[in-house]
């Protein structure tokens, strides 16, 4: 934990990061680089966290989450099966997502196929499937310790005669509301959850604010706003790891 950097200090920062420091200024700033499993996809994170005093037993903090491997790896992350019913199975393709603002846009395809249920509740006999061009918008809230995805809109492009037949019989519909029923389904079931050191996590921070925001040029990022509980025993729990760390000593 280091103490808040100078002026020359803060200039060369913002200018290697690209994330501006008084997104997570504070007394006392760190930082944390961590590598956190999403479908089992290894993706980096790093957090820029600066605290100070909120009251006599809460520190507040304010955390700025570099979401650029989160990026580069929603592709990955995003591409499957969204619904795979005996009445239709949807894929999805994610190309790419930029961020715009204090939202995030989601450009990629949906494939759709229509079948008949058989006596067995599989799909059965194809009557109908088309593909997509899909752009999503997405943003994300304060939830407990995570920020929620959820997508604000979705805008869809059928494709040749085929697209031309899916709107004419209300099929395009289908498949925008599958994407946001499912895709929203997916997103709030995986939420992005500042990672902190593990001798932290027993000060219990509880967010309050936040939301996604752009890292120019397009990169995501995303800073929130919230407090931790640093009560004598919280203090004494925390010590304790740091012992099991081998990083202090305690007289016996």
């Amino acid at each position: 934990m280091a103490a808040q950097t100078d002026s020359t200090n803060t200039t060369a920062s913002f200018a290697a990061t690209g994330i501006d420091p008084a997104t997570y200024a504070g007394r006392f700033q760190m930082k944390l680089t961590k590598e956190v499993p999403l479908r089992d996809i290894p993706v980096p994170f790093t957090v820029y966290s600066g605290l100070e005093e909120a009251s006599p037993t809460r520190l507040r903090i304010r955390a700025f989450m570099d979401l650029r491997g989160l990026q580069e790896k929603a592709p990955q992350i995003l591409t499957g099966p969204l619904e795979e019913s005996c009445k239709r199975q949807i894929y999805v393709e994610v190309r790419n997502v930029t961020a715009i603002g204090d939202t995030v846009k989601i450009e990629g395809s949906a494939r759709a196929q229509f079948t008949r249920c058989n006596r067995r509740e599989e799909p059965g006999l194809r009557y109908f499937g088309a593909t997509v061009d899909a752009v999503a918008v997405a943003k994300a809230e304060v939830k407990g310790q995570c920020l929620t995805f959820s997508i604000e809109d979705v805008d869809l492009n059928p494709r040749g005669f085929i697209g031309f037949i899916s709107n004419l019989f209300g099929l395009t519909n289908r498949i925008n509301d599958a994407v946001l029923d499912k895709g929203g389904e997916f997103l709030a079931a995986n939420p992005v959850c500042p990672p902190l050191p593990e001798e932290f996590t027993v000060l219990d921070p509880i967010y309050e604010s936040g939301g996604t925001r752009e890292i120019a040029p397009g990169g995501m990022g995303a800073a929130v706003v919230g407090s931790a509980d640093v009560s004598a025993e919280t203090i004494v729990k925390v010590l304790g790891g740091l012992k099991e760390l081998g990083v202090l000593e305690f007289a016996e």
